[in-house]
């Protein structure tokens, strides 16, 4: 939802400096997270919330990849839309709700699926921010199974078969826009 908003705002609005704001939301997507890691934990940490779901999700809400992917998807939606919805007398949330989202379905499927594939294959932010086992991800979860004088092999297997589930039905749910996204990002309308 953020995401899609803001790349309504760079994609549709004309304000001082958006280039630079876009360009800005580029150059964060050089930065390795890795760098910004140590800082993130410390905020997390001042707000005392250090292993909790919300350190886990907090960081990960929004991303300039997302931003960025979704401005070029909305801004291949036709201005004439949005200017009818304007004369019908439409706010800019319902333009944005009713005329922009569902046109940018496979946009979004795209955007879903990249981005819960990062999240859900995260290893190192949840292994930074959750110190208890009841909180742990999939990833770290994974990695209980490896202890120093010996690997559960078997078990290492059978749980990363299960974890790759979630993956599936979640392409299988949105397969369909994702491949409208993906046959249709070379045409322009």
């Amino acid at each position: 939802v953020v995401a899609s908003m803001a790349g309504y705002g760079f994609s549709k609005f004309r304000f001082p400096l958006n280039a630079v704001f876009v360009f800005k939301g580029m150059s964060v997507l050089m930065v390795p997270f890795h760098s910004v890691a140590v800082p993130l934990f410390g905020y997390l940490e001042e707000l005392k919330l250090v292993d909790t779901f919300i350190a886990l999700l907090l960081p990960l809400m929004i991303s300039a990849f997302g931003v960025l992917l979704m401005r070029e998807g909305i801004s291949t939606l036709p201005d004439d839309y949005i200017d009818a919805a304007r004369i019908d007398g439409c706010s800019e949330f319902r333009i944005f709700w009713t005329v922009v989202l569902p046109m940018v379905k496979p946009t979004l499927a795209a955007l879903a699926i990249i981005k819960f594939m990062w999240t859900w294959n995260e290893f190192f932010w949840p292994l930074l921010v959750i110190t208890s086992h009841s909180k742990a991800t999939v990833t770290l979860g994974l990695s209980y199974f490896t202890n120093m004088h010996f690997r559960e092999y078997r078990l290492i297997m059978a749980a990363a078969t299960l974890s790759m589930l979630p993956l599936f039905l979640l392409f299988a749910i949105l397969r369909r826009w994702m491949i409208q996204a993906l046959t249709g990002s070379g045409l322009k309308t």
